[in-house]
Protein backbone atom coordinates (compact mmCIF):
# COMPACT_ATOMS: atom_id res chain seq x y z
CA UNK A 1 0.00 0.00 0.00
CA UNK A 2 1.29 3.38 -0.85
CA UNK A 3 1.25 6.00 1.51
CA UNK A 4 2.06 10.28 0.90
CA UNK A 5 4.91 11.48 2.71
CA UNK A 6 4.56 14.00 5.44
CA UNK A 7 5.40 17.59 5.05
CA UNK A 8 7.00 19.18 7.81
CA UNK A 9 3.30 21.73 8.57
CA UNK A 10 1.75 17.94 8.90
CA UNK A 11 4.56 16.29 10.75
CA UNK A 12 4.09 19.53 13.45
CA UNK A 13 0.18 19.46 13.56
CA UNK A 14 0.83 15.67 14.13
CA UNK A 15 3.08 16.21 16.95
CA UNK A 16 0.70 18.79 18.68
CA UNK A 17 -1.93 15.98 18.46
CA UNK A 18 -0.42 13.38 19.89
CA UNK A 19 1.08 15.48 22.30
CA UNK A 20 -2.82 16.47 23.24
CA UNK A 21 -3.94 12.58 22.64
CA UNK A 22 -6.21 13.84 20.86
CA UNK A 23 -6.99 11.46 17.42
CA UNK A 24 -6.13 12.46 14.16
CA UNK A 25 -8.69 12.50 10.94
CA UNK A 26 -6.38 12.42 7.90
CA UNK A 27 -8.17 13.47 5.08
CA UNK A 28 -7.02 12.96 1.37
CA UNK A 29 -9.34 14.84 -0.63
CA UNK A 30 -8.87 18.63 -0.77
CA UNK A 31 -9.53 20.83 1.99
CA UNK A 32 -12.76 22.90 0.01
CA UNK A 33 -14.61 18.84 -0.10
CA UNK A 34 -17.58 18.97 1.69
CA UNK A 35 -16.43 15.97 4.04
CA UNK A 36 -14.11 18.53 5.28
CA UNK A 37 -15.83 21.65 5.07
CA UNK A 38 -19.32 19.99 6.70
CA UNK A 39 -20.17 16.90 7.44
CA UNK A 40 -16.77 15.77 9.99
CA UNK A 41 -16.65 19.07 11.58
CA UNK A 42 -19.92 18.87 12.56
CA UNK A 43 -19.65 15.55 13.41
CA UNK A 44 -16.37 16.15 15.49
CA UNK A 45 -18.99 18.94 17.41
CA UNK A 46 -21.32 16.40 18.12
CA UNK A 47 -18.51 13.79 19.72
CA UNK A 48 -16.99 16.59 21.60
CA UNK A 49 -20.00 18.04 23.41
CA UNK A 50 -21.59 14.61 23.99
CA UNK A 51 -17.82 13.40 25.84
CA UNK A 52 -18.03 16.84 27.68
CA UNK A 53 -14.51 17.40 25.89
CA UNK A 54 -13.09 13.99 26.73
CA UNK A 55 -12.85 13.18 22.66
CA UNK A 56 -11.83 15.77 20.45
CA UNK A 57 -10.95 15.04 16.81
CA UNK A 58 -7.97 17.16 14.86
CA UNK A 59 -8.58 17.47 10.73
CA UNK A 60 -5.88 17.19 8.48
CA UNK A 61 -7.28 17.65 4.93
CA UNK A 62 -5.66 17.80 1.76
CA UNK A 63 -3.68 14.46 1.53
CA UNK A 64 -0.58 15.69 3.63
CA UNK A 65 -1.16 12.34 6.05
CA UNK A 66 -1.76 9.99 3.38
CA UNK A 67 -3.29 9.43 0.12
CA UNK A 68 -6.23 7.59 -1.26
CA UNK A 69 -4.85 4.46 -1.46
CA UNK A 70 -2.81 4.42 1.35
CA UNK A 71 -4.94 5.69 4.17
CA UNK A 72 -6.42 2.15 4.55
CA UNK A 73 -2.49 0.94 6.11
CA UNK A 74 -2.42 4.59 7.77
CA UNK A 75 -4.95 4.62 10.28
CA UNK A 76 -4.32 0.42 10.52
CA UNK A 77 -0.65 1.51 11.61
CA UNK A 78 -2.02 4.15 13.81
CA UNK A 79 -0.29 6.84 11.85
CA UNK A 80 -3.54 8.43 11.88
CA UNK A 81 -6.62 7.59 13.76
CA UNK A 82 -9.26 8.36 11.08
CA UNK A 83 -9.68 8.59 7.29
CA UNK A 84 -11.66 8.00 4.36
CA UNK A 85 -11.37 4.92 2.67
CA UNK A 86 -12.74 3.71 -0.43
CA UNK A 87 -12.54 0.04 -0.78
CA UNK A 88 -11.95 -0.70 -4.07
CA UNK A 89 -8.27 1.10 -3.84
CA UNK A 90 -7.53 -1.80 -1.57
CA UNK A 91 -9.66 -4.51 -2.64
CA UNK A 92 -7.94 -7.59 -1.48
CA UNK A 93 -7.56 -6.05 1.86
CA UNK A 94 -11.21 -4.97 2.43
CA UNK A 95 -12.84 -8.01 -0.49
CA UNK A 96 -16.48 -7.96 1.49
CA UNK A 97 -16.32 -4.17 1.37
CA UNK A 98 -14.67 -4.10 -2.44
CA UNK A 99 -17.95 -6.71 -3.44
CA UNK A 100 -20.43 -3.95 -1.98
CA UNK A 101 -19.20 -0.88 -3.86
CA UNK A 102 -19.13 -2.78 -6.80
CA UNK A 103 -22.65 -3.27 -7.31
CA UNK A 104 -23.86 -0.72 -9.09
CA UNK A 105 -27.52 0.25 -7.97
CA UNK A 106 -29.88 1.03 -11.24
CA UNK A 107 -31.50 4.85 -10.78
CA UNK A 108 -30.67 7.42 -8.36
CA UNK A 109 -31.80 6.87 -4.85
CA UNK A 110 -28.69 8.12 -2.91
CA UNK A 111 -30.00 7.90 0.53
CA UNK A 112 -31.61 4.43 0.57
CA UNK A 113 -27.92 2.91 -1.05
CA UNK A 114 -26.69 4.67 1.51
CA UNK A 115 -28.41 3.43 4.06
CA UNK A 116 -28.70 0.15 3.13
CA UNK A 117 -25.02 -0.20 3.00
CA UNK A 118 -24.97 0.83 6.69
CA UNK A 119 -27.13 -1.76 7.73
CA UNK A 120 -25.75 -4.50 5.42
CA UNK A 121 -22.24 -3.16 7.10
CA UNK A 122 -23.30 -3.47 10.59
CA UNK A 123 -26.22 -5.96 10.97
CA UNK A 124 -25.99 -8.44 8.00
CA UNK A 125 -22.06 -9.20 6.80
CA UNK A 126 -20.44 -10.68 9.29
CA UNK A 127 -17.32 -10.99 6.80
CA UNK A 128 -17.52 -7.03 6.09
CA UNK A 129 -16.90 -6.89 10.44
CA UNK A 130 -14.40 -9.46 9.99
CA UNK A 131 -12.54 -7.54 6.83
CA UNK A 132 -12.32 -4.82 9.24
CA UNK A 133 -11.00 -6.50 12.20
CA UNK A 134 -8.00 -8.19 9.75
CA UNK A 135 -7.04 -4.07 9.49
CA UNK A 136 -7.17 -2.93 12.80
CA UNK A 137 -10.52 -0.56 11.66
CA UNK A 138 -13.94 -0.06 12.47
CA UNK A 139 -16.20 1.00 8.99
CA UNK A 140 -18.41 3.75 10.72
CA UNK A 141 -19.65 6.88 8.93
CA UNK A 142 -20.22 4.74 5.29
CA UNK A 143 -21.76 7.30 2.42
CA UNK A 144 -23.27 7.16 -1.12
CA UNK A 145 -22.39 8.77 -3.88
CA UNK A 146 -24.77 10.60 -6.39
CA UNK A 147 -25.58 8.35 -9.47
CA UNK A 148 -22.68 9.08 -11.72
CA UNK A 149 -23.03 10.88 -14.69
CA UNK A 150 -20.96 10.06 -17.60
CA UNK A 151 -18.76 13.42 -18.19
CA UNK A 152 -16.31 13.63 -21.40
CA UNK A 153 -13.59 16.29 -23.15
CA UNK A 154 -16.04 15.61 -25.87
CA UNK A 155 -19.85 14.82 -26.54
CA UNK A 156 -20.58 11.11 -25.95
CA UNK A 157 -24.52 9.99 -26.63
CA UNK A 158 -23.95 6.75 -27.76
CA UNK A 159 -22.04 3.54 -27.13
CA UNK A 160 -20.76 4.56 -30.70
CA UNK A 161 -19.33 7.60 -28.84
CA UNK A 162 -18.00 5.55 -26.45
CA UNK A 163 -15.83 3.10 -28.56
CA UNK A 164 -12.51 3.42 -27.50
CA UNK A 165 -12.54 6.18 -25.19
CA UNK A 166 -10.18 6.08 -21.64
CA UNK A 167 -12.71 6.34 -18.86
CA UNK A 168 -12.07 6.59 -15.05
CA UNK A 169 -13.99 4.14 -13.71
CA UNK A 170 -13.96 1.88 -10.72
CA UNK A 171 -15.89 -1.14 -9.40
CA UNK A 172 -19.37 -2.44 -11.12
CA UNK A 173 -19.09 0.97 -13.31
CA UNK A 174 -15.70 -0.22 -14.85
CA UNK A 175 -17.59 -3.45 -16.35
CA UNK A 176 -20.38 -0.64 -17.68
CA UNK A 177 -17.58 1.12 -19.50
CA UNK A 178 -16.30 -1.92 -20.82
CA UNK A 179 -19.85 -3.32 -22.22
CA UNK A 180 -20.06 0.03 -23.96
CA UNK A 181 -16.66 -0.46 -25.98
CA UNK A 182 -14.36 1.97 -23.98
CA UNK A 183 -11.34 1.34 -21.95
CA UNK A 184 -11.72 1.35 -17.68
CA UNK A 185 -9.17 2.89 -15.85
CA UNK A 186 -8.85 2.47 -12.12
CA UNK A 187 -6.98 6.00 -10.99
CA UNK A 188 -7.66 7.78 -8.05
CA UNK A 189 -10.16 10.77 -7.93
CA UNK A 190 -6.71 13.20 -7.68
CA UNK A 191 -5.19 12.01 -10.20
CA UNK A 192 -7.93 11.98 -12.84
CA UNK A 193 -7.78 15.82 -12.97
CA UNK A 194 -4.04 15.58 -14.01
CA UNK A 195 -4.88 12.90 -16.31
CA UNK A 196 -8.03 14.88 -18.56
CA UNK A 197 -5.93 17.94 -18.32
CA UNK A 198 -2.83 16.02 -20.31
CA UNK A 199 -5.16 13.84 -22.22
CA UNK A 200 -4.49 10.69 -20.54
CA UNK A 201 -8.36 10.20 -19.99
CA UNK A 202 -11.19 11.45 -22.27
CA UNK A 203 -14.29 10.68 -19.77
CA UNK A 204 -14.56 10.02 -16.02
CA UNK A 205 -17.80 7.98 -14.30
CA UNK A 206 -18.39 10.56 -11.38
CA UNK A 207 -20.50 12.64 -9.66
CA UNK A 208 -21.54 15.87 -10.99
CA UNK A 209 -20.50 17.11 -7.37
CA UNK A 210 -16.85 16.31 -8.60
CA UNK A 211 -16.64 18.81 -11.79
CA UNK A 212 -16.26 21.39 -8.76
CA UNK A 213 -14.59 20.23 -5.99
CA UNK A 214 -11.09 17.93 -8.08
CA UNK A 215 -12.02 20.74 -11.14
CA UNK A 216 -13.26 18.17 -13.77
CA UNK A 217 -15.38 21.04 -15.12
CA UNK A 218 -12.56 22.84 -16.72
CA UNK A 219 -12.11 19.69 -18.80
CA UNK A 220 -14.70 16.90 -19.14
CA UNK A 221 -17.58 19.69 -19.91
CA UNK A 222 -19.66 17.66 -21.74
CA UNK A 223 -21.81 15.64 -18.98
CA UNK A 224 -24.24 12.49 -20.83
CA UNK A 225 -27.66 13.44 -19.03
CA UNK A 226 -28.38 9.84 -17.90
CA UNK A 227 -28.28 8.23 -14.25
CA UNK A 228 -25.55 5.52 -14.71
CA UNK A 229 -26.30 4.25 -10.44
CA UNK A 230 -25.18 4.30 -7.07
CA UNK A 231 -22.65 2.67 -5.19
CA UNK A 232 -21.60 2.40 -1.60
CA UNK A 233 -20.16 2.49 1.14
CA UNK A 234 -17.29 4.85 0.93
CA UNK A 235 -16.13 4.83 4.24
CA UNK A 236 -15.72 8.64 5.49
CA UNK A 237 -15.04 8.09 8.79
CA UNK A 238 -12.79 5.01 9.10
CA UNK A 239 -11.14 4.89 12.34
CA UNK A 240 -8.04 2.82 14.20
CA UNK A 241 -10.14 -0.12 15.93
CA UNK A 242 -7.55 -0.47 18.65
CA UNK A 243 -7.92 3.40 19.82
CA UNK A 244 -11.97 2.91 19.64
CA UNK A 245 -12.07 -0.42 21.78
CA UNK A 246 -9.66 1.72 24.20
CA UNK A 247 -12.36 4.46 24.45
CA UNK A 248 -15.07 4.48 27.18
CA UNK A 249 -18.77 3.29 27.10
CA UNK A 250 -20.10 6.96 26.50
CA UNK A 251 -17.18 7.54 24.26
CA UNK A 252 -18.38 4.67 21.67
CA UNK A 253 -21.68 5.64 22.00
CA UNK A 254 -20.78 9.11 20.61
CA UNK A 255 -18.93 7.39 17.98
CA UNK A 256 -21.61 5.15 17.36
CA UNK A 257 -24.12 8.47 17.22
CA UNK A 258 -21.37 10.16 14.81
CA UNK A 259 -21.16 7.67 12.64
CA UNK A 260 -24.76 7.42 11.26
CA UNK A 261 -24.47 11.75 11.21
CA UNK A 262 -21.70 11.44 9.12
CA UNK A 263 -23.57 8.93 6.89
CA UNK A 264 -26.63 11.20 6.69
CA UNK A 265 -24.81 14.41 6.69
CA UNK A 266 -22.48 13.71 4.02
CA UNK A 267 -25.03 12.03 1.56
CA UNK A 268 -27.72 14.81 1.69
CA UNK A 269 -25.79 17.48 2.27
CA UNK A 270 -23.06 16.61 -0.77
CA UNK A 271 -24.73 14.16 -2.79
CA UNK A 272 -28.09 15.17 -3.11
CA UNK A 273 -28.12 18.56 -2.45
CA UNK A 274 -24.81 19.88 -3.16
CA UNK A 275 -24.30 17.47 -6.36
CA UNK A 276 -27.49 20.05 -8.39
CA UNK A 277 -25.68 23.13 -7.15
CA UNK A 278 -22.64 21.80 -8.24
CA UNK A 279 -23.47 20.78 -11.60
CA UNK A 280 -25.59 24.22 -12.41
CA UNK A 281 -22.42 26.56 -11.08
CA UNK A 282 -19.94 24.26 -13.46
CA UNK A 283 -22.84 25.28 -16.45
CA UNK A 284 -22.70 28.79 -15.36
CA UNK A 285 -18.99 28.94 -15.00
CA UNK A 286 -17.72 26.80 -17.31
CA UNK A 287 -20.11 26.07 -19.53
CA UNK A 288 -20.32 23.11 -18.93
CA UNK A 289 -23.29 21.32 -20.87
CA UNK A 290 -25.69 18.37 -20.85
CA UNK A 291 -25.57 15.76 -23.53
CA UNK A 292 -28.81 13.98 -24.53
CA UNK A 293 -28.37 10.16 -24.60
CA UNK A 294 -29.34 8.01 -27.46
CA UNK A 295 -32.06 4.81 -26.92
CA UNK A 296 -28.49 2.27 -27.17
CA UNK A 297 -26.43 3.76 -24.47
CA UNK A 298 -29.57 4.02 -22.68
CA UNK A 299 -30.83 0.66 -22.76
CA UNK A 300 -27.24 -0.57 -21.88
CA UNK A 301 -27.17 1.07 -18.55
CA UNK A 302 -30.96 0.37 -17.90
CA UNK A 303 -30.21 -3.68 -18.37
CA UNK A 304 -26.85 -3.38 -16.64
CA UNK A 305 -28.09 -4.25 -13.11
CA UNK A 306 -29.45 -7.91 -14.13
CA UNK A 307 -26.67 -8.45 -16.78
CA UNK A 308 -24.07 -7.59 -14.18
CA UNK A 309 -25.27 -10.11 -11.23
CA UNK A 310 -23.19 -12.95 -12.28
CA UNK A 311 -19.96 -11.31 -12.69
CA UNK A 312 -20.38 -10.04 -9.12
CA UNK A 313 -20.30 -13.62 -8.46
CA UNK A 314 -17.30 -14.34 -9.82
CA UNK A 315 -15.67 -11.11 -8.63
CA UNK A 316 -16.54 -12.46 -5.01
CA UNK A 317 -15.54 -15.50 -5.36
CA UNK A 318 -12.14 -14.59 -6.84
CA UNK A 319 -11.87 -11.87 -3.78
CA UNK A 320 -12.39 -14.96 -1.49
CA UNK A 321 -15.87 -14.01 -0.44
CA UNK A 322 -18.37 -17.03 0.57
CA UNK A 323 -21.36 -17.09 -0.73
CA UNK A 324 -20.95 -13.96 -2.40
CA UNK A 325 -24.31 -14.10 -4.31
CA UNK A 326 -26.09 -14.09 -0.28
CA UNK A 327 -24.34 -10.54 0.45
CA UNK A 328 -25.47 -9.25 -2.72
CA UNK A 329 -29.03 -9.94 -2.55
CA UNK A 330 -29.32 -9.50 1.11
CA UNK A 331 -28.18 -5.58 0.25
CA UNK A 332 -29.99 -4.92 -2.67
CA UNK A 333 -33.23 -6.43 -0.51
CA UNK A 334 -32.25 -3.24 2.43
CA UNK A 335 -32.04 -1.09 -0.76
CA UNK A 336 -35.81 -1.91 -1.08
CA UNK A 337 -36.66 -2.16 2.66
CA UNK A 338 -35.23 1.48 2.37
CA UNK A 339 -36.75 3.30 -0.49
CA UNK A 340 -40.12 4.50 1.40
CA UNK A 341 -38.44 5.25 4.31
CA UNK A 342 -36.13 7.93 2.02
CA UNK A 343 -38.98 9.16 0.50
CA UNK A 344 -39.73 10.03 3.89
CA UNK A 345 -36.79 11.02 4.35
CA UNK A 346 -36.38 13.56 1.64
CA UNK A 347 -33.41 15.85 2.55
CA UNK A 348 -34.12 16.49 6.11
CA UNK A 349 -30.41 15.18 7.60
CA UNK A 350 -31.44 15.06 11.56
CA UNK A 351 -34.58 12.65 10.31
CA UNK A 352 -31.99 10.51 7.99
CA UNK A 353 -29.08 10.58 11.30
CA UNK A 354 -32.54 9.39 13.47
CA UNK A 355 -33.43 6.54 11.38
CA UNK A 356 -30.22 5.32 11.10
CA UNK A 357 -29.48 5.30 14.77
CA UNK A 358 -32.83 3.58 15.17
CA UNK A 359 -32.38 0.94 12.26
CA UNK A 360 -29.05 0.45 12.61
CA UNK A 361 -26.18 1.65 15.11
CA UNK A 362 -28.55 1.88 18.10
CA UNK A 363 -28.32 -2.20 17.27
CA UNK A 364 -24.72 -2.33 17.40
CA UNK A 365 -22.90 -3.89 19.99
CA UNK A 366 -19.17 -2.05 20.02
CA UNK A 367 -17.65 -5.09 21.37
CA UNK A 368 -18.24 -7.09 18.42
CA UNK A 369 -16.64 -4.82 16.07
Amino acid sequence: MKRSILGAGALALLATAAAAQDPIYGSWPPASDYLNTDALPEAFRQIEAETDGSLKWELIAGGQLADGRGTLAAVSDGLMQGGLQIPVYNPEAMPSFTLLYSIVVPGDNTVAVAAAAAETVFLNCPSCLEDARKNNVVPFGGFASASYRLMCTTPVASTADMNGKRVRATGGFAELALLAGATPTSTTLTDAVGLLQKGGLDCLMATREWLQTYGYGEYAKHVTDLPLGNSAPAIGFLVNREMFMGLSDTEQKAMLRASARVTAKHTIGNYVLRDEESFQRQVKDNGVQLVAPADDLTSLVEGFGKADRDRLIKAGEKLGVENPEVLIDTFLAAVEKWKPIAAEVGTDVDAMTQRLWDEVFSKVDPAAL
